[in-house]
């Protein structure tokens, strides 16, 4: 194989995380201005529930085949998964965790760390054509769950076409840091990603968990009508990630 120089990669690396990712936001955003938030989030959580599998299986399922032989190596998988599970719980001073009103900077937060993941070369990770497609409808699809909890919890700011704009190219770029620093690194060095998917799984629970919050708020009941919707817009978003899986299978 012909490896690309370092520029030749990253630099397409970049757009191809980037790009999808922003138009991501902004398409589940502008989705925003005709549906209910409740039906945004069921959407990203069809996408969580298939992402929370990837990402679980690329720590090797927290180790668990090693039994209670696991060792050091497992204890660092497991612990990072907790500290994952526990940091942003942590750092959210907002005594409901599942009330609205949270600010932005934390959805930006969260979910680049499911992403971190020690990678590669760029053709290595890409896998050829088909590689290419799915890691850009990857980055089109996983910030659309950040999109989500932008529209419920700052719905305010979606009204506002400037400050949106700023929101998502914000949103954008922290999406990628994570993706990018490890293209870097792992153009370089070579390490286990497994404790890094293992801490991106942790970290994703926080993202789901105000997912569901706005699921079935206690304050607006769903009718059986709205009911049936949620579950065919979590079955949607679970289909489209599924959809995009099929690239870099077989």
């Amino acid at each position: 194989m012909v490896m690309l120089g370092f520029a030749d990669s990253f630099l397409p690396w970049t757009g191809a995380t980037m790009i999808p990712a922003f138009f991501g936001l902004l398409l589940i955003v502008t989705a925003g201005r005709v549906l209910k938030p409740r039906y945004l989030a069921a959407f990203a959580i069809g996408i969580f529930l298939w992402f929370f599998v990837d990402t679980i299986q690329g720590s090797g399922t927290l180790d668990v085949a090693a039994g209670f032989a696991g060792g050091a190596g497992q204890a660092g998988i497991v612990g990072l998964f907790v500290i994952g599970v526990v940091l942003f719980f942590s750092l959210d001073h907002n005594r409901n965790i599942f009330a609205p009103g949270s600010a932005i900077g934390k959805y930006g937060m969260a979910i680049p760390l499911l992403v971190a993941a020690a990678l590669t070369t760029l053709p290595e990770a890409f896998g050829g054509l088909t590689g290419g497609v799915a890691y850009v409808l990857h980055k089109a699809l996983e910030p659309m769950m950040i999109g989500a909890c932008y529209c419920v919890y700052s719905p305010e700011r979606t009204k506002n076409a400037t400050g949106r704009l700023k929101d998502l190219a914000l949103l954008s770029i922290t999406f990628a840091i994570p993706s990018l620093v490890g293209a870097a690194s792992g153009y370089y060095l070579t390490y286990d990603s497994s404790y890094f998917y293992a801490l991106g799984t942790g970290t994703s629970l926080y993202v789901a968990q105000r997912l569901n919050g706005a699921l079935f708020h206690p304050t607006e009941p769903a009718s059986s009508k709205e009911t049936v919707t949620i579950a065919v817009m979590s079955m949607l978003g679970l289909l489209a990630i599924y959809f995009a899986a099929l690239f870099h299978s077989g």
